[in-house]
């Protein structure tokens, strides 16, 4: 039979007018205390705050000679032929098959049923349990038994809802028995389908007062807002899930939920977050694990960069055998150097090399240098010339071309220098570039592979195939370090661009008052490098030339002619000053049309900076380099016989 009687349903028995909330009653009943005494059923109030929550309300028994005047009583009466001493709860029958309906008590008028929050079956905060409302007495008697007290906290809930929730549908599937033949209660599933919001007012519904002596401390304040609510459309897993984590930090699930269990020794905390003093400590661990393996690597390193662990093995042999190709770079430190000399095997270890500079040093560039030699015998090779490779002397004037002079010598020109300085052969490779491969490159390769700048752009484009092209483009002085394993294009890709930032250190790109571009400033310094013989008149022949063309006047300059010219000579005449070729200024006005050699710094800074003065003319009168200069011609003439009695020249005289 069930619980509750269908004439007190003051709902009217109709299950979508009951409130949604709650997971159903779980029934309590006290023993009989004697025939015809009616059994009363009693739970004493619990305020917000009171501790003794955690278990459910025990089921006193007390006989009729130890009556307690604060409880009151009731003696359910005994079933009518039924075999089992046993309570049995039973559901009435409803229309849809297998599920069968609860009533809400009848005692307590809706108005004053206090609408209760849903409880989540999830581990969240857990509201005070509201005041039990009366329950009608069951029609037919039961045996008494004493309830296990809920130690968990989802029995807590449960008990909890009891009291305050409204009874939910109940699985009519038969209930189980336990071990001692009574039938279990079954768990009422919720069917959010069948419930109807509509017709269920909460508004309705005003709490009945509740005086505050009536409660005692409780372990938790009751905040509605805490309370999660049960979707009905999810499972609570899914539908708890957020609101669970928002409502309690990571240490408060730690100490509230995972104290449920209690601490049972052993497995005590199987089934909890780990607390957070634990994995603070871990963490602390793992980053001073890492530090100290940190501290350790980089000690090893240090330890290494300082030579704790480098050998100071070294070679006796001061000839050694083979042969090998070491670069140094520029900014190479000493123990650099010596890695460098010990990968190629010429030295022992880096510390014989650095032990053996002492006071002195090694320039940066290549070396052709034998294996297996001592550090002290691989310093002394590194400090003569006649072990570097790729080092060249470019002197002020020099041509591409190598030329032939009057006296019969043949002074080489920059390619014949480049081949030279470049050409190695080592036990791996030969090295080098030769002469003609220099030329094709000049006359084949574009401006950007040759790296030609973009003021001399115009002059190397009118020389079209010419390898002369690029004549001048490569500056006068001392280069070190030409790699040997570069082809023809790379090479003088590498001296024509760092020649262009030697042009433009030296001032060449900045403004001048000769009103020359860059490119004419450097034919015109160009010109300076071959007539002027001392440095005093470098300034002067700048002059000259700007005079010169000023007024429009040819420059007639003997460099000038002697450029194409087979052999080189100081006295221009015949052939070599009738040639009409663009450099020739004896048969064109102007400058040429490319320098005629390379340049240095100081022709180019007298260039940019000419002396003041009116001449148009100058001739050199002797062997020593006297330069005289004229503005008129017939004080030239006289200079010009000065240089014939001095045997100096003998063409006109």
């Amino acid at each position: 039979m069930s619980d509750h009687d269908d004439s007190n349903d003051v709902t009217g028995g109709h299950r979508e007018n009951r409130p949604p909330e709650g997971d159903g009653r779980r029934q309590y009943f006290a023993d009989s205390m004697g025939a015809g005494q009616p059994g009363h059923r009693h739970r004493r109030r619990r305020a917000p705050g009171d501790p003794t929550t955690t278990g459910s309300i025990p089921i006193v028994r007390v006989g009729d000679s130890l009556p307690d005047p604060t409880i009151e009583y009731r003696t359910p009466e005994p079933p009518t032929g039924e075999a089992s001493p046993y309570f049995q709860v039973r559901y009435r029958s409803s229309d849809v098959e297998g599920v069968s309906y609860s009533k809400p008590p009848a005692a307590v008028p809706p108005t004053q049923i206090p609408p209760v929050p849903p409880v989540s079956r999830r581990r969240a905060a857990v509201p005070p349990p509201m005041p039990p409302a009366p329950r009608p007495a069951p029609a037919s008697p039961v045996v008494p038994q004493v309830a296990p007290e809920p130690t968990g906290l989802f029995d807590i809930l449960d008990a909890t809802s009891d009291e305050a929730a409204a009874p939910q549908t109940r699985s009519a599937a038969p209930a189980p028995e336990s071990a001692y033949g009574e039938t279990a209660e079954v768990r009422p599933e919720y069917e959010p389908a069948a419930y109807e919001p509509a017709e269920y007012e909460p508004a309705a519904f005003e709490p009945a007062p509740i005086e505050p002596e009536q409660y005692e401390s409780h372990a938790y304040d009751y905040n509605p807002e805490t309370v999660i609510p049960l979707e009905a459309d999810a499972p609570p897993s899914e539908s708890l899930a957020p609101a669970f984590a928002a409502s309690f930090p990571i240490d408060d699930v730690d100490n509230h939920v995972g104290s449920v269990g209690g601490d049972d020794g052993d497995g005590g905390d199987i089934g909890r977050a780990m607390p957070a003093r634990k994995r603070n400590r871990k963490v602390v661990f793992s980053i001073l694990a890492l530090l100290l393996v940190v501290v350790l690597v980089l000690g090893g390193f240090a330890l290494k960069a300082l030579g704790l662990f480098d050998s100071n093995t070294d070679y006796d042999s001061a000839t050694g055998s083979g042969s090998v190709l070491v670069e140094i770079p520029a900014d190479a430190s000493l123990r650099e150097i010596g890695d460098e000399l010990s990968d190629a095997g010429v030295v022992g270890s880096r510390n014989a090399f650095v032990n053996s500079v002492g006071n002195d040093t090694v320039a940066a560039g290549f070396y052709k240098l034998p294996k297996g030699i001592s550090g002290q015998a691989a310093v002394a090779k590194m400090q003569d010339n006649a072990n570097r490779v790729g080092r060249m002397v470019v002197p002020d004037g020099l041509q591409l071309d190598s030329k032939k002079g009057i006296d019969g010598v043949v002074t080489p020109g920059i390619f014949e220098l480049i081949s030279k300085a470049t050409t190695v052969k080592t036990d791996d490779r030969q090295y080098g570039v030769s002469v003609q491969q220099l030329a094709e490159a000049a006359s084949t390769a574009t401006a950007a592979q040759l790296g030609i700048p973009s003021w001399a752009m115009d002059a190397f484009n009118r020389m079209k195939s010419d390898h002369r092209r690029i004549e001048g483009l490569i500056a006068a002085g001392t280069w070190e370090d030409l790699d040997p394993s570069l082809d023809a294009v790379g090479l003088l890709n590498k001296l024509i661009t760092a020649s262009a930032q030697r042009f433009a250190a030296w001032g060449l790109e900045s403004g001048n008052s000769t009103g020359l571009n860059p490119y004419q400033t450097l034919i015109t310094a160009s010109i300076v490098e071959r007539e002027a013989r001392q440095e005093q008149d470098f300034a002067k022949v700048s002059r000259v030339i700007l005079n010169r063309l000023k007024v429009d006047q040819r420059l007639e300059m003997d460099s000038t002619a002697n450029y194409t010219a087979q052999i080189t000579n100081i006295d221009v005449f015949g052939e070599v000053y009738e040639d009409e070729n663009a450099w020739n200024t004896y048969q064109h006005k102007g400058l040429p049309i490319t320098p005629i050699g390379a340049v240095g710094e100081r022709a180019l800074h007298a260039t940019l900076n000419p002396a003041s003065g009116d001449w148009l003319y100058f001739v050199t009168v002797d062997k020593e380099g006297t330069t005289k200069f004229s503005k008129t011609y017939e004080q030239q003439k006289r200079n010009r016989e000065e240089a014939c009695r001095n045997k100096f020249l003998t063409t006109g005289c």
